[in-house]
């Protein structure tokens, strides 16, 4: 799976040699937009490369879950992740997670692209009904990009997320729940 447009931006499916790049894309995530990830830069930033290989989902005969990058030439400037439930009765369930897009490579419509080559993914996943995402209620560029790919909110989650950034100052964020029905 690669798609690629006019710009020279291709999207792929992530291998093992990727994932160094995707570390990287994704680290920087965690440092410019703490309030969209739950895991944080402190606890993840030792964490190596190797340690995402579960997430390419090799071991995954039925599909549903996968990295996908955007690459400009050599480098990495978006991701996409998809993990597809492990429990016997939510394997018709998977979780999209993982998105970013560099700030020198928003508002040329890759968030679109990887939206759109995820779901492409995932309808070829056997047995996958449904992708369900949480997204910060004050991200309102992902909300709408979410919204235009079809997913519908069901619900949110009030002080979600608990960012601390020093002696008594506390920021909280709420959650949306977002799905998509394939």
């Amino acid at each position: 799976m690669a798609v690629s447009d006019s710009s020279g931006l291709r999207i792929a499916r992530i291998g093992p040699a990727d994932l160094g790049a995707y570390k990287t894309l994704r680290d920087e995530a965690l440092r410019l937009h703490p309030d969209a990830f739950d895991a944080d830069i402190e606890s993840e930033q030792a964490r190596p490369p190797e340690s995402f290989i579960g997430r390419l989902g090799l071991g995954e005969p039925l599909g549903g879950s996968f990295l996908l990058g955007a690459w400009e030439g050599q480098q990495m400037v978006g991701m996409i992740g998809m993990e597809r439930q492990s429990q016997h009765k939510l394997r018709h369930s998977a979780e999209l997670n993982s998105m970013m897009v560099r700030p020198s490579h928003t508002a040329r419509g890759l968030g679109r692209m990887l939206m759109e080559a995820c779901i492409a993914e995932a309808r070829k996943a056997i047995g996958l009904e449904q992708i369900i995402l949480r997204v910060s209620t004050s991200s309102t560029s992902a909300i709408r990009l979410y919204e235009h790919a079809g997913f519908k909110s069901c619900g949110v989650v009030p002080h979600a997320l608990r960012l601390v950034d020093g002696p008594g100052q506390v920021r909280y964020f709420d959650k949306m729940t977002m799905v998509l029905m394939l």
